[in-house]
């Protein structure tokens, strides 16, 4: 019922989805001054949520786990690499795989892998839609890693998990089946690091942060930059608004 409720409250919380329902609703009303309070509000909603500079600000300041790799001087035994970045929708050619943004924490677990700096890449994610059959995500990524020549022995899957929360207690019975008590470090984006570190912590998985896929941008000195309206910032307040949430909802059952 959670994983439910949980994908239903992500669609009502799209801004994009704010705006048409407003905007659907000034074309049926009736009412004259409904229809022009609900306009100025479709404008409002625009005009804040496309601001890029707003949207960078908090980003900036939610954001955390960014470390460099040069900072780890011993390496981990294991890397747990969340889910969440494979796009299921795209036509891809066959032996080929389409990410999201967050395909970053796929990257960045590869590099860390082949530098050294972690042992095994411990895959967590299984198929997380409420509608429509995909296959367990842990699954495909360890093809992904298998044909980048990492060997098998170094992938360790967890195929179950359907949110944080699980990822965190199927990821616990998997390290303590396979290497207990090792150190582990945690692979997500940075705006999901704080919920993801606390699940993990709550489930009895003490580890270390190493975030990727970075929403907040640099100060490049360009104004019009920070003044243009960018569509890219509707998708940034969509993630981090979810992810608000989700924080609080994961407090509020004790996950974190």
């Amino acid at each position: 019922m959670f994983f439910v409720f949980s994908k239903v409250l992500a669609f009502l919380l799209q801004p994009l989805n704010w705006m048409v329902m407003l905007a659907l609703f000034s074309l049926i009303t009736k009412n004259i001054r409904y229809r022009k309070r609900s306009i100025a509000a479709l404008i409002g909603v625009l005009l804040v949520f496309s601001n890029p500079w707003l949207v960078n600000q908090f980003a900036r300041s939610w954001e955390t786990g960014g470390h460099s790799p040069e900072d780890i001087t011993r390496p981990y035994e294991a890397g747990i690499l969340l889910g969440g970045f494979i796009n299921f929708d795209a036509e891809t050619p066959a032996g080929m795989l389409t990410m999201h943004q967050a395909g970053n924490r796929l990257t960045a677990a590869l590099q860390l892998y082949e530098s050294g700096k972690i042992r095994h890449i411990l895959i967590t994610g299984g198929a997380g839609r409420l509608i429509g059959d995909t296959p367990a995500e842990a699954v495909v990524a360890r093809d992904w890693l298998l044909s980048c020549q990492v060997p098998d022995s170094a992938i360790w899957v967890e195929d179950r998990s359907r949110n944080t929360q699980e990822n965190a207690a199927f990821s616990r019975l998997l390290i303590d089946s396979l290497a207990p008590g090792s150190r582990c470090l945690l692979i997500t984006s940075a705006f999901h690091m704080r919920r993801a570190t606390g699940c993990f912590e709550r489930a009895g998985i003490p580890c270390d942060p190493f975030a990727a896929d970075f929403m907040a941008d640099k100060n490049s000195g360009n104004l019009f930059h920070w003044l243009e309206p960018d569509w890219k910032a509707l998708m940034k307040w969509e993630l981090l608004i979810k992810e608000w949430i989700g924080y609080l909802v994961y407090s509020m059952k004790g996950y974190i």
